[in-house]
């Protein structure tokens, strides 16, 4: 099997529409099976708001992913940074893998199953970072003291969000200093994103890890990832050496979520969505296309 073309790749130079992303898998790709569809959830198939606790979906995001998961041969995978309980409860689509905390925590909802059901088996290999997690997830609030920091406990990783802050480069250094000052030792990895700081156990599972495993364990013919941060970026690496490899067919979508997209997404990426509701439409288009 011979690499994905490249033609009208933008290069991280401006958006594209849904219909020119399709555009870059040629048919033998979208005939290619198994086809895996790996998608994060957060500024690629829902707005990214003040409160991430209130993100949902684009409906017709769910409708697609729902569809492209009752096709034979084209497995769906949601892979974030949230917990995959959170992740499962606000997509609720079944026949559906859930990777949460990056890849830490999996699971599978079967077809027509609740989402409250999804049964999650998590690495247990970073436990000694528990009780660490959890305190750093209590003292911080205490020290920062502002109405807008957010803690998403998702032990043995913790993240803090700042999204509503009034001065997002302030709030940045000030959550950065007190984790420092917390945490002299760097006992956890630091990983600042789209207005978060979010600390893991050194060595813990990536979404990189998570692709490099899901391409290996499933041995797709097509892989399509779509994401819109900097460690999705480095599940595009994984993709594109593979595809560069010849071992499969494949596309890497950034998706413009916030007035920003990271130079690493630009970079990576066959091309960039407008929004997580043209990757929406995306997923409906590539739905249409792999039923064709």
């Amino acid at each position: 099997m011979t690499a994905a073309p490249t033609r009208g790749r933008p290069s991280g130079r401006g958006t594209v529409g849904a219909r020119d992303a399709l555009a870059l898998l040629d048919r033998r790709a979208l005939d290619g099976r198994p086809c895996l569809v790996v998608s994060d959830f957060d500024g690629t198939i829902a707005r990214i708001g003040l409160d991430p606790w209130g993100a949902r979906p684009e409906p017709l995001a769910q409708r697609a992913l729902r569809r492209l998961a009752g096709i034979p041969g084209v497995e769906v995978v949601l892979l974030s940074g949230r917990t995959a309980e959170d992740l499962a409860g606000r997509v609720r689509v079944g026949a559906a893998t859930y990777l949460g905390n990056h890849g830490l925590e999996h699971g599978e909802l079967p077809r027509g199953a609740r989402a409250e059901s999804l049964h999650v088996t998590a690495d247990a290999s970073h436990d000694g970072h528990l009780a660490a997690s959890r305190a750093l997830a209590e003292a911080l609030p205490r020290e920062i003291g502002e109405a807008w920091l957010i803690v998403e406990p998702k032990f043995p990783a913790v993240t803090f969000w700042y999204r509503s802050a009034p001065d997002i480069p302030d709030a940045a250094r000030r959550v950065r200093a007190v984790v420092d000052r917390l945490d002299p030792d760097g006992r956890f990895e630091r990983f600042p994103g789209k207005r978060y700081l979010e600390l893991r156990p050194p060595g813990a599972t990536e979404k990189r890890d998570a692709v490099a495993w899901l391409l290996h364990a499933r041995r797709p013919a097509t892989a399509i990832i779509i994401g819109d941060d900097v460690s999705d970026a480095l599940a595009f690496a994984v993709l594109r050496e593979a595809r560069a490899a010849g071992s499969l067919d494949g596309l890497a979508l950034g998706v413009h979520a916030l007035a920003e997209v990271p130079p690493q997404v630009t970079e990576m990426a066959d091309a960039i969505l407008d929004s997580p509701l043209e990757t929406a439409r995306f997923l409906a288009a590539l739905d249409r296309a792999l039923r064709a």
